[in-house]
């Protein structure tokens, strides 16, 4: 950027020279304006080269000191150094990444971030003293996170600012952030964002600034968000936050200024696409707003129709949605890998051509990453080190979603007779692992070396489906009611879940030992499988077994011929049960019959019996005849 430019001489000169700026009616700025403690605050500007794909920005940093600490320096992500090369940690050791092989890059295909002013309120440049650290594996060569020292030390309570110029060059995509053909740009975790500074779970203060790594995603503090965006009038631009002004550049032909305003955010990202058709409608009180590639319009109406069942589900069962707007990304086919993503108040989808409306991997997907809004967004805990606060909660809400609005049996597909729900489905993923016992869930995600998705994802998902399905959705309900509400805007961890579900549970009376429970779960490896092993009516006699060490109670449901039936309460500590009855006329035995320990992993081994039901071999026999009828048929018209 050749000159300094600024967001209030530039709109005063707009509006003196009567250009063509407009107010957005896209959402209200006003909304809730003190939900956070607004820690780190931002005013940034940038000038994009849409050519070079590189941005010249201003950003003037408002950031609270809210600890008991005098602090030294700063620290400050710097993301985009992730793509500089094959040196930095997130990408060291990889050569492919999405089928790309990032070993034969050209030097314009890679990105990077540097900082180069941050003056304080004194005029000191205080870049003269910086350097990247790596607090997480020493490796100099990544620089990912910034340490700046102060001239001046921030005692507690205080606010510093800094008026920091930075130059930011995306990457061809690897994943996210970056550009593609025909000027995609997304431009997500891209500017020097602030660490976060707090208590670790010992009670001690200090920066949490681990380096950008593979298996890890965000965390950062809350603030308030000015952005304005200069670049050329052939993009359509979309963005975290409300589009408040939007117009041409004065005395610049071909280029055009947007201004977005955001409160109480943890980042933001904002998308530029030429070929962006723009869908809108509103639901309640919030503002939907659809960026559609032309190839994929078709899907519009399922993108929308999921955010509007996303929104009345979450705000019946989690609380209201504390934002005034949501944007919906979908990225173009040629740079796919810049979806699957969640940003404050914007997620980045994807889909493809021909998927039918019985097959629900959009609306799915969707789901998933609007969840995210309460649980990435709101609560915000830390994904690197607590993924599953995060990811765990989420594919739980999206399962119960899509089960509740399309049938548990059928919401993910439904085809030819073949279906599935999407909790069924995230349940397979945990129980079809080759081993199920490969670590534990609550660990940093650096640490995990395999099975990162279907232990954060799905096993915590369907642990969360057990609980459920012991304590009563009612009482999960207002676990997850006062844990949101409580904690929203603060950063919550484990303990402040789990005191949350043991308040709740000892307000209902429940019996049901969370505490154990969620040791299991998190911080250890157990698995359950019961099994019916024998039914010995000489004797009277049931045996049952339980592979694996993970203790929970249950339940066996024994069926007599007379039409009499019995329940035995079987003890978590009890690894095989054997029962004995004066009646010798058993027809079943059925472990666990309501199916509330959905963390089995083999739920067709729970029964035995004596009288079999030959019905479903029957309704399968019709359905393969009539297969194979259609086929014979279609087969013969071809001929």
């Amino acid at each position: 950027m050749n000159k300094k430019w600024t967001i209030n001489t530039l709109l005063v000169f707009m509006t003196i020279m009567g250009m063509s700026t407009y107010v957005s009616a896209q959402c209200h700025t006003d909304y809730n304006k003190s939900q956070s403690p607004k820690i780190a605050n931002y005013d940034i500007e940038v000038d994009l080269d849409h050519n070079a794909k590189s941005a010249a920005c201003i950003q003037k940093l408002k950031w609270k000191n809210t600890s008991p600490d005098t602090l030294r320096e700063l620290r400050f992500y710097m993301y985009m150094n992730a793509f500089k090369d094959l040196k930095s940690t997130y990408l060291k050791n990889t050569r492919k990444m999405f089928g790309q092989d990032l070993k034969n890059r050209t030097e314009k295909e890679w990105g990077r971030i540097e900082v180069t002013q941050a003056i304080d309120k004194d005029g000191n440049d205080l870049t003269n003293k910086q350097k990247y650290i790596q607090p997480n594996d020493g490796n100099e060569l990544d620089e990912t996170v910034l340490s700046m020292p102060l001239v001046d030390p921030i005692l507690p309570g205080e606010e510093v600012e800094l008026d920091m110029t930075f130059n930011v060059k995306l990457p061809r995509t690897i994943v996210r952030s970056g550009y593609g053909p025909r000027d995609f740009f997304l431009f997500v975790h891209w500017f020097p964002q602030v660490c976060v500074y707090e208590q670790n779970q010992e009670g001690t203060w200090g920066w949490n600034s681990h380096q950008f790594m593979q298996g890890t995603e965000f965390f950062s503090d809350f603030g308030d968000y000015n952005v304005t965006i200069k670049a050329s009038d052939h993009l359509v631009i979309g963005g975290s936050g409300c589009k408040v002004t939007s117009g041409s550049v004065p005395g610049k032909s071909g280029e055009q200024v947007v201004t977005f305003k955001a409160h109480d955010l943890i980042d933001f990202g904002w998308v530029a696409y030429p070929e962006y058709e723009t869908y809108t409608s509103t639901y309640g009180n919030t503002d939907i707003e659809i960026l559609m590639v032309p190839e994929h319009c078709a899907f519009a109406d399922r993108y929308l129709k999921a955010i509007e069942q996303g929104l009345e589900y979450l705000e019946k069962h989690v609380g209201p949605y504390p934002y005034p707007k949501i944007t919906v990304v979908d990225p173009p086919t040629h740079t796919l890998n810049s979806g699957f993503m969640e940003y404050p108040m914007m997620i980045t989808c994807a889909t493809a051509y021909g998927i039918p409306r019985s097959v629900r991997s959009v609306e799915s997907l969707v789901i998933h990453e609007f969840a995210h809004m309460y649980f990435m967004g709101t609560l915000a805990s830390n994904e690197k080190e607590e993924a599953w606060l995060d990811e765990g909660f989420v594919t739980y809400f999206e399962d119960r979603i899509l089960d509740h609005y399309h049938g548990d049996q059928a919401s993910l597909f439904d085809v030819l007779g073949a279906r599935s729900g999407n909790a069924q489905q995230s349940r397979n993923e945990y129980v079809g692992m080759d081993n199920p016992n490969l670590g534990t869930i609550a660990r940093p995600g650096w640490e995990f070396d395999g099975g990162f998705k279907s232990l954060i994802y799905a096993k915590t998902a369907t642990a969360l489906h057990t609980m459920e399905r012991i304590v009563g959705q009612n009482m999960m309900d207002e676990i997850i009611k006062t844990y949101f509400d409580r904690h929203k805007f603060t950063h919550p961890k484990e303990a402040d879940l789990r005191s949350i579900i043991s308040e709740v549970l000892e307000e209902n009376e429940s019996e049901f030992d969370a505490d154990k429970y969620l040791d299991q779960v998190l911080h250890t490896t157990a698995s359950v499988d019961f099994k019916m092993i024998s039914i010995d009516n000489a004797t009277g006699t049931i045996k049952a077994i339980r592979d694996g060490d993970f203790e929970i109670d249950t339940e066996v449901l024994v069926t007599f011929s007379d039409g009499g039936k019995k329940t035995i309460r079987w003890d978590g500590d009890q690894k095989e049960l054997e029962y004995t009855f004066k009646a010798i006329d058993i027809v079943s035995a059925y472990i666990d019959p309501d199916q509330k320990i959905y963390l089995d992993l083999n739920l067709n081994n729970n029964s035995l019996t004596l009288d079999p039901n030959r019905k479903p071999l029957y309704k399968y026999a019709a359905k393969i005849g009539h297969w194979f009828q259609v086929v014979s048929q279609w087969t013969s018209f071809m001929m």
